[in-house]
């Protein structure tokens, strides 16, 4: 570390003048157009007071400050001249808006308050003793043990092809022939949607267990139409 006081002395005035130049600039960007950017820019090109910017020629002033073209050297030195005869008007006061504010956080909300009930009121939450849901318990009480207590799309296709296999072979028609479809299929069809084939459907576990289990009741909750 450098004891030479001459260094010392030489930092404290560039950080003095870095300061100086902040300061400036923060009171540039109360004219209007003026960002802060542009305001260190004009001062940097020693355009640093409201009264240079609005005596200045526009187009000297373009030159001097990059990015900056005529047109909006023209819109600086119109603006500053309104704000230095506000200044002199009394209107505005640019010793308070030339400090930087810090801006106030937002209040946080209250968060929301909840009364919740001692913890030997609250009901304990029942202890399952069995897997079967109430859907399971509904369809063995309708005698359905297993698959969905409806007649599936697959079913209804082999019932179909097994019972025009059936009256092909001679079995007698159960439906009204005279009103009946003559095609083979779709007589089967049309005694299926009569409900009257005295039909079981055989559905099988995994395992291997079956059960048997009455066409009627199946159609009792399917839509035929």
């Amino acid at each position: 570390m450098s004891d030479d006081p001459k260094e010392t002395e030489t930092k404290t005035e560039e950080e003095s003048k870095e300061e100086t130049d902040a300061e400036k600039a923060q009171i540039l960007t109360n004219i209007q157009s003026v960002g802060p950017k542009n305001a260190e820019k004009l001062v940097a090109a020693g355009y640093d007071t409201i009264d240079k910017i609005a005596s200045a020629d526009s187009e000297e002033l373009a030159a001097a400050v990059p990015g900056v073209s005529t047109a909006k050297a023209v819109d600086f030195i119109t603006a500053a001249t309104k704000l230095k005869e506000a200044v002199e008007a009394g209107e505005i006061d640019l010793t308070r808006k030339g400090k930087k504010s810090k801006r106030k956080k937002a209040p946080e909300p209250d968060p929301d308050v909840h009364e919740l009930p001692p913890a030997e009121e609250i009901a304990r939450a029942k202890i399952r003793s069995s897997l079967k849901t109430g859907l399971e318990t509904d369809k063995v009480s309708m005698g359905i043990p297993i698959g969905p207590k409806w007649l599936s799309r697959f079913e209804k296709a082999r019932i179909i092809g097994a019972r025009a296999l059936q009256i092909s072979m001679g079995a007698p028609v159960i439906v009204d022939t005279r009103t009946a479809p003559s095609e083979l299929f779709s007589l089967a069809e049309a005694e299926l949607r009569a409900r009257v084939l005295p039909m079981t459907v055989r559905r099988t576990l995994p395992t291997g267990e079956y059960f048997d289990i009455p066409l009627t009741r199946l159609l009792e909750n399917t839509r035929l139409d």
